[in-house]
């Protein structure tokens, strides 16, 4: 049986995914994206001090930070690995499943088919999708839905948009802990030890005193040296991946590159960071959520007078010729890489 299988992002899925499982064989996939933005957007800065030289306090490598750490995490650079102590698949497809704990899958296609999809769907409902385009090479996806069961869909192009099912499976989570997903490097927010970026991060963390610096830090350096590139935001297509080093040596990017290049400074500085897709108001957007070791979670916000945050969303705050009154815009969040 042939289906119409259409991932609109405009509606968070809820609940099972709505395809009947034993008409899965095969589907067609139409896969949407809505390049709009917004303008005018919102000129915001931090009512905070940057940081100077030094190092920063009580951090080691990798791991839960010492408890006089200024980050909740020591900072690392987090990339997964396949260890192959535990996967599943057949002879098509790969998926090593051995660090679930960490937060993250990865899976690697053996086959012909110039592209595969694999829908990731967590135990809140929430179906992800991910593309693989290299045979023999891994991909690393996050758990971002936390504990609980995963199911793990595959498919393999067999001609334009029409995909044949090749693995089904379910997978047991729990992870180590809830920020493990938002600290490791991943298709979205992709970085390796040589990233450009991962060592700008670093310098800009140095002399800081509390994770906030570090924050206030990266994010000024990112809407300060970052345009926002119209016409890009007119041309994307999808799959689209950030190129974090790319956007730091343009100075160009559209939300997705302003977002991903703010988690990997945060990430590998022991910060955890939400790559966070959806929508803000009507517009498909991307933007960032952080947790600070005093606060917590800091959701969709970057402005703080001493009592109050406003709105963290870098790519408004860069582009912005006005005020923005954050209370008037709605943040939806679809996904969270």
């Amino acid at each position: 049986m042939l289906l119409h299988y259409k991932m609109r992002y405009k509606t968070r899925r809820t609940g099972p995914d709505p395809v009947p499982r034993r008409s899965r064989r095969f589907f067609r996939f139409s896969y949407i994206f809505k390049y709009r933005f917004l303008l005018p957007f919102f000129l915001c800065a931090l009512l905070l001090s940057g940081c100077g030289s030094g190092a920063s306090p009580g951090a080691k490598t990798g791991g839960e930070a010492d408890d006089d750490s200024i980050t909740a995490f020591a900072p690392a650079v987090l990339v997964p690995t396949a260890d192959g102590r535990e996967t599943i698949g057949n002879d098509s497809v790969t998926v090593d499943i051995s660090n679930t704990a960490k937060g993250y899958i990865m899976a690697s296609y053996h086959g012909s088919a110039p592209q595969v999809n694999i829908q990731l769907t967590g135990p809140d409902g929430v179906s992800y999708l991910y593309f693989i385009s290299e045979k023999d090479t891994y991909t690393a996806m996050p758990l971002s839905s936390g504990d609980g069961s995963y199911i793990v869909e595959i498919y393999e192009q067999m001609d334009g948009d029409m995909y044949s099912l090749l693995l089904s499976d379910v997978i047991e989570v729990t992870l180590e802990n809830e920020f493990t997903p938002f600290l490791y490097s991943n298709q979205f927010v992709y970085f390796t030890e040589d990233t450009r970026a991962v060592q700008k991060g670093r310098e800009l963390a140095q002399g800081c005193a509390s994770d906030l610096d570090i924050t206030t830090a990266i994010y000024h350096f990112v809407i300060n040296n970052t345009e926002y590139d119209y016409d890009k935001a007119a041309t994307v297509t999808s799959p689209y991946y950030p190129d974090v080093d790319e956007t730091m040596d343009t100075g160009k990017g559209i939300c997705f590159d302003y977002s991903a290049l703010m988690c990997t400074m945060l990430r590998t500085q022991g910060i955890p960071c939400k790559l966070n897709i959806g929508y803000a108001g009507d517009v498909y957007h991307a933007w960032i959520s952080v947790y600070l070791k005093s606060v917590g979670w800091v959701d969709s916000l970057i402005q703080f007078d001493g009592k109050n945050w406003s709105m963290m969303d870098p790519t408004m705050a860069s582009t912005s010729k006005d005020s923005y009154d954050p209370s008037k815009e709605e943040y939806t969040v679809m996904f969270q890489r």
